[in-house]
């Protein structure tokens, strides 16, 4: 098998580059080994690289970057492609949900490449693929504040600014009616943020849904419904921790197909890309993406 890096240079603000000399010298330690590192140069250029490989090539694709590097990637993906995350962005939320040990470079690099395969979930949002989680409402919109202006104008820690950009969005809820069909079943609701998880991080602190798993063959949809400012500042320090599920204000449900209607074009991120639509449509693929799990991993609970 051959190891193939796709890099983006500019993750976590140039902090993925740092992988570079760390893959060159566990290669160096393994000559049997065959790998190559392709820095990507524009956007979508993961998407564009990962396409050139097939099942035949017999390799897997490393995402070296953020979740959005990693959704770059996945979107190229042709059947049978393994596909594994080296967390080099801002957040990393997926990768949380795999493995969540303090490792070192060297420790990291090491620990993926020799995992093993496992079959995995993946989702598709309006013809996006995902392997996270799609959201829209608040989240949404702290995501798009997040990634069009504090990571672009201001010097805020990578660690900070998710919250940061949920204090400065989150003061002002704005209602999205939806009418909803999730397997069959219809609704109609008011809500100012869904989120539909396949796994369990997002924005970077957030935990919408404690017991997703990536291999249960169904989504968990998290809702929360209208409420003010201070209930909702007070909800967002419990959605940190993943124990909002029994608020009054809170619901939730699992499906596999869910289809929405909105009352107004709605911002829309998918595993950190960010989207703007009316309508979604979104559908699970049950243990249909072959993954290379950490060896020995730990993940966040």
């Amino acid at each position: 098998m051959k190891h193939v890096f796709i890099l983006n240079p500019v993750s976590g603000k140039g902090k993925a580059k740092r992988f570079i000399p760390v893959i060159n010298e566990y290669f160096t330690q393994h000559p049997d080994m065959q790998y190559e590192i392709i820095i990507t140069e524009f956007h979508r250029h993961a998407t564009a690289i990962a396409k050139k490989f097939t099942e035949k090539d017999d390799v897997c694709l490393y995402a070296c970057g953020g979740d959005g590097t990693a959704n770059e990637v996945l979107e190229g993906l042709n059947p049978g492609v393994g596909i594994a995350v080296i967390p080099g962005g801002t957040g990393n939320d997926f990768f949380k949900s795999i493995d969540d040990r303090k490792l070192t470079d060297a420790e990291m690099i090491a620990a993926v490449v020799e995992g093993e395969d496992h079959m995995i979930d993946m989702g598709i949002a309006n013809g996006h693929r995902f392997m996270n989680i799609i959201s829209f409402g608040i989240d949404a919109d702290i995501n798009v504040y997040a990634c069009d202006y504090v990571k672009v104008e201001t010097k805020i820690p990578d660690n900070l600014v998710y919250a940061y950009s949920a204090l400065k969005v989150g003061t002002h809820p704005q209602r999205i009616h939806m009418d909803m069909t999730v397997d069959g079943n219809q609704f109609t609701k008011d809500a100012i943020m869904v989120a539909v998880s396949n796994g369990r991080w997002y924005g970077s602190i957030f935990k919408p849904a404690p017991l997703a798993d990536i291999e249960d063959g169904h989504f968990d949809i998290c809702m929360f419904g209208m409420m003010n400012f201070p209930r909702l500042a007070y909800l967002l320090t419990r959605y940190s921790k993943g124990t909002h599920v029994t608020a009054k204000e809170c619901e939730m449900m699992t499906g596999g197909k869910i289809d929405i209607k909105f009352d107004r074009p709605v911002n829309l991120q998918v595993d950190g890309e960010n989207l703007k639509t009316e309508e979604v449509h979104i559908q699970i693929y049950p243990r249909s993406l072959r993954y290379r799990m950490p060896r020995a991993r730990q993940p966040r609970l």
